[in-house]
């Protein structure tokens, strides 16, 4: 007798290889996608703080006078006379332009600035400031509950500015 079909073991073999199968392209999906957000929260986190830390340069750059030096907070006038702020206020790098705040990006850990005199020494006396070290360290600002440990990302950017207007 020859009837055409499966029989149940063949059935359940059949199951358990496809069950096999499935498992590792579900792992496989699940790491690539555990990739891609540890990625883009790197990208993000090193994105906001270069582009914080150019218009910093930029404007600091310009600077005709430092008024006021302190751990994470930096007051300068730029040519046109206008007075510019810089400081961590929480997670959030402010600018201040004439009294108006405005939050340049989120997410910072830390704003260090380093104040150095023109022989290199390091100085806290606004008057005498001729570069500034900054090092931002940022991390993402979305917070996603499913991947903590991948957006824990910190990044740290740092640069220096020579001030060229100094009177």
């Amino acid at each position: 007798m020859n009837q055409r079909g499966y029989t149940l073991t063949e059935l359940l073999v059949a199951m358990a290889m496809l069950a096999l199968v499935l498992s590792g392209v579900y792992t496989l999906q699940r790491q690539g996608l555990y990739s891609y957000m540890m990625g883009s929260a790197k990208v993000e986190a090193q994105q906001n703080a270069r582009v914080a830390l150019d218009l910093m340069i930029r404007e600091l750059r310009s600077a005709t006078s430092v008024t006021a030096t302190a751990a994470g907070d930096l007051t300068f006038v730029d040519q046109n006379g206008v007075t510019l702020r810089y400081n961590l206020n929480g997670t959030a790098l402010q600018r201040t332009e004439n009294g108006v705040v405005s939050i340049l990006i989120g997410g910072v850990q830390s704003l260090a600035l380093t104040y150095r005199d023109s022989n290199g020494a390091v100085t806290g006396a606004p008057a005498n400031v001729a570069n500034i070290m900054i090092a931002i360290t940022t991390q993402p600002q979305a917070a996603n509950p499913c991947a903590a440990s991948a957006l824990n990302q910190k990044m740290i950017v740092q640069d220096q500015v020579r001030l060229r207007n100094m009177l």
